[in-house]
């Protein structure tokens, strides 16, 4: 029975599986955990009352703070940040979304939060990159507790062997930005003496890579209809300013620096999940030959959105489960790759 006296937004949201056994209260005692970092990801938590702390533990440092979980708010630790690789393909499948939220960061508001589910795996979904709030967004996650993140994009093609609808998991970046921060703000850290200087070597986690190499080609080699799409294991992707499309001189510089591929967002992506203690990989697709390296027009991407965005969600709801499955015990390489070793001429303790 549903306790009417103390009905409540969530008692209603999730009345019918209450019902059905599906879904139940319990109680947490203070001081007790809920779930550690890496454990199998099949369940929704959402807090009715209290506060959840979320607690890192990462290589050579004590457990840190990294934020509280407030009543409303579910806690997960995988997220998929959309992009045009995707488009609008999973804000469709509303059997996959479950609950939208929003919550507060020390950078400001997150862009709306979808609680989703596939294959009884939890993770949150972030559209379109955040849809400009690129700071806020890994706020967000960070705060959510999230340690695994899958993004991506489409881009032009520098490297002629990168044909048009070929898919890249990249592995290296280059970054032009000039409008976001280069890094995450000082006040999205609990610790002011724990605000890392990362490595970028490698760039990406590459457990996550080899899931999304893994399942890219499962899934075009599963159907004749993509057999002209081939897939790119590495690649050099080179993030431009924005705002428009670069031009053929700026292509043939780009070329010139070893860069693979060129698009608009996940060189920030890439650095802010490091920033903020999340193993992140990409995938992308070629949407357009880079400007001066072939002919395009915009029917060109008219005909890529609708070919390569169900095939890229295909490929990503089936990584997630994978990710989940990953053994917590495994070491991670951008744990090892966050801070800066004091500066200081005392030797080392042994």
């Amino acid at each position: 029975m549903i306790d009417r006296e103390n009905d409540t937004a969530l008692e209603r949201l999730f009345a019918v599986e209450r019902l059905s056994g599906a879904a139940r209260w319990f109680s947490l005692p203070g001081g007790a955990h809920l779930y550690a970092a890496g454990e199998p990801s099949n369940e929704l938590y959402l807090l009715k009352a209290g506060r959840l702390g979320a607690f890192r533990k990462e290589e050579g440092l004590d457990r840190q703070f990294v934020g509280v979980i407030r009543p409303g708010e579910p806690a997960g630790e995988m997220a998929l940040v959309g992009g045009t690789f995707i488009n609008d393909a999973l804000l469709k499948r509303r059997d996959i979304l479950k609950r939208a939220f929003t919550i507060k960061t020390a950078a400001g508001l997150s862009p709306t939060i979808w609680y989703a589910e596939t294959d009884g795996v939890p993770f949150y979904y972030v559209h379109m990159h955040g849809d400009g709030r690129y700071v806020e967004t890994w706020a967000a996650l960070r705060l959510l507790g999230v340690r695994n993140a899958i993004g991506g994009a489409t881009a032009g093609g520098i490297n002629p062997a990168m044909k048009l609808y070929d898919y890249v998991v990249p592995h290296d970046f280059i970054d032009l930005n000039i409008t976001r921060p280069l890094a995450m703000p000082a006040d999205t850290y609990e610790d002011p003496n724990a605000i890392p200087i990362p490595r970028y070597t490698p760039a990406m986690d590459p457990l996550l890579q080899q899931i999304l190499i893994e399942q890219t080609r499962r899934a075009i080699r599963a159907d004749a209809q993509y057999g002209d799409i081939n897939l790119h294991e590495r690649g050099v992707v080179i993030q431009s300013r924005g705002g428009r499309f670069e031009t053929a001189s700026e292509v043939r510089m780009m070329a010139s620096w070893g860069a693979d591929l060129v698009t608009m967002s996940i060189g920030t992506e890439m650095t802010y999940a490091r920033m903020m203690g999340i193993h992140y990989a990409a995938l992308v697709s070629i949407s357009n030959p880079a400007e001066g390296v072939g002919e395009w027009t915009w029917d060109t991407l008219k005909q890529v959105y609708p070919r390569i965005n169900p095939l890229s969600l295909r490929i990503v709801l089936a990584a997630i489960p994978k990710i989940a499955a990953i053994d917590p015990n495994t070491p991670r390489v951008g744990d090892a790759l966050r801070f800066h070793p004091e500066m200081t001429s005392e030797p080392s303790a042994p």
